[in-house]
């Protein structure tokens, strides 16, 4: 079915609906599920509605954390649009129609809190609307009545791809994730269940920790240096998650610590096993204890009974810059990752902020002020959110024995 052929099916549903004494928004089911159902197979029929869909989705839903809420505000907002368009074709002589205040009701409350100016100000151009001053548009002269009748119809159908997007969300199991992937996702398949199994399959790459090199080679045991040493490339994330929630212990283990300093201090270490040994002769060797943050502490406690006093006249934190060495000033306190106040105890974050180094909920308060102009990262599944809790955790621990939240 074209757009000419939805555009009649329309006209004749508000018709329909006036004769019955009710001039508002379609409601008919059947146009309803016809139309969800072309959307659904074919993304590009609101290239054809002319219905601006891709930018008025992207803006939005751009920047927002959880994708759920914003599209139901979304779907409200094209849901006002389109009973403007109704009214300016059902019932063109109403004066109180020909003027839409920008400085409350509706347009504050439902557009302006999810659509930029611009955008709005081209939807209701399409409609007939000028903008008269800053607090109003105005219908001077009437638009065609099917130039209306398209407005509404492509307002009815960026309502659908709303609630669309809102099954695809729903089976996806979570609405936490980049406005841009779901839209690609829903522009690359034909049903919901290809979009789920697309942004499925996104999801698990994002999870999915390097591969393990085979048992037996250098690379295995050279992988365990690691957790005493700084990673190549530092600050670059995508090296590793697990190298950077170490990284902080390097700076208590790795060059410039007081082992550094004492070569006595260092206890022996044991030899790496020889290239190629066999897995029995492996499996003879002692299992390394698992870590726990309380042998965490316990270690820091004795690295600062193994620092040598100060000589008299040094400043009073010079044994704490002893005790980290001399790569402490790179690891102030900020570069430390804390979670913020807004998550309770034991609950995994759903975006980290670069910038200010606090790891936030989904619903966090202080989110608008980071969107704005600091660095932040959506973190996707259960085992990204629990790494990088756990990071912070350390991190608290590092730098002052607690994992005290931020305000």
């Amino acid at each position: 079915m074209g757009s000419s052929a939805l555009c009649e099916d329309y006209r004749l549903c508000l018709e329909r609906e006036l004769r019955r004494g009710r001039a508002g928004v379609c409601g008919d089911r059947s146009l309803r599920a016809v139309l969800w159902h072309i959307l659904v197979e074919d993304f590009e029929l609101h290239g054809a509605l002319q219905d601006d869909a891709l930018p008025l989705l992207t803006d939005g839903l751009g920047g927002r954390a959880d994708l759920a809420p914003a599209l139901r505000g979304l779907a409200r907002a094209f849901e006002l649009l389109e009973l403007a368009a109704v009214h300016l074709y059902l019932l063109p002589w109403r004066k109180e129609f020909t003027t839409i205040k920008t400085f409350s009701g509706g347009y504050v409350h439902v557009l302006k809190g999810v659509l930029s100016e611009d955008l709005l100000t081209k939807s209701f151009q399409k409609m007939g609307y000028v903008r008269r001053d800053k607090h109003r548009f105005t219908v001077v002269a009437p638009p065609p009545a099917c130039q209306l009748l398209q407005a509404a119809l492509g307002c009815f159908a960026l309502r659908l791809e709303c609630e669309i997007l809102g099954e695809v969300l729903a089976q996806l199991g979570t609405s936490v994730l980049p406005a841009e992937e779901l839209l690609e996702a829903r522009r690359a398949s034909g049903d919901v269940a290809s979009c789920v199994v697309r942004l499925q399959q996104r999801l698990v790459r994002d999870e999915e920790p390097p591969p393990l090199p085979p048992r037996g080679s250098p690379a295995a045991y050279g992988a365990s240096l690691e957790l005493y040493r700084a990673p190549q490339g530092e600050g670059s994330e995508a090296a590793s998650l697990y190298g950077g929630l170490w990284e902080q212990s390097a700076q208590v283990w790795g060059d410039g610590g007081p082992a550094a300093e004492d070569p006595s201090a260092n206890p022996p270490q044991a030899a790496s096993p020889p290239y190629g040994a066999s897995e029995e002769e492996l499996a003879l060797e002692p299992e390394p204890a698992p870590f726990s943050f309380l042998s965490l502490r316990r270690e820091l406690g004795s690295l600062g009974a193994l620092a040598t006093p100060e000589p008299p006249g040094s400043p009073a934190r010079a044994g704490h810059r002893r005790l980290w060495g001399e790569g402490a000033a790179a690891y102030a306190p900020a570069a430390g990752y804390r979670a913020h106040s807004c998550l309770p105890t034991g609950a995994l974050p759903a975006l980290r902020c670069a910038t200010c180094r606090q790891l936030h909920a989904a619903h966090c308060a202080a989110l608008p002020a980071c969107r704005r102009d600091h660095a932040l990262h959506t973190l996707y599944g259960e085992a990204q959110r629990r790494l990088w809790l756990q990071r912070s955790q350390v991190d608290a621990l590092l730098l002052d024995g607690g994992p005290r939240a931020r305000p």
